[in-house]
């Protein structure tokens, strides 16, 4: 996994969504209201968000920061007994290297990766109702 790529965030501003149990493929696998959020703000700082879904392991949320293209895995804190008051944000490529067909090479997107990843941090760091950011070098829970 590329170093530092991973956002934990504590926060009671992301509760479980009505009709989100509907959408989840395995329970407790919460985030629909932190990706709303992020589609709402991720723009502020140059990134898109085309879309996002429920996967089995969590939540997918695309992201475009200019022609660079991945997706943020948004995971809720397993142990939450109520609305999760914890979230981890991951990035789809987890490795710093990437095949390109175009190219006919290896090329490294790790600065790619962590320019979106830093964004969203400040993104965070921003908002007061977020109590705890933190950055790690895999996913800790």
């Amino acid at each position: 996994m590329i170093p530092h790529s991973c956002v934990a965030i504590e926060t009671k501003k992301f509760p479980i969504l009505e009709g989100e149990d509907d959408e989840i493929v395995n329970e407790r696998m919460y985030g629909k209201a932190l990706c709303k959020y992020l589609e709402h703000h991720l723009p502020e700082v140059g990134i898109k968000v085309p879309s996002f879904c429920a996967e089995d392991w969590g939540w997918w949320l695309e992201v475009e920061d200019g022609d660079f293209m991945m997706a943020l895995c948004i995971y809720s804190d397993p142990d939450a007994k109520h609305d999760p008051e914890r979230y981890a944000i991951l990035p789809s490529i987890l490795n710093e290297k990437k095949w390109s067909w175009s190219k006919f090479r290896y090329i490294d997107v790790s600065k790619n990766v962590l320019n979106v990843v830093e964004k969203l941090e400040k993104l965070f760091r921003k908002d007061a109702e977020i109590s705890v950011v933190t950055r790690h070098d895999d996913f800790p829970f």
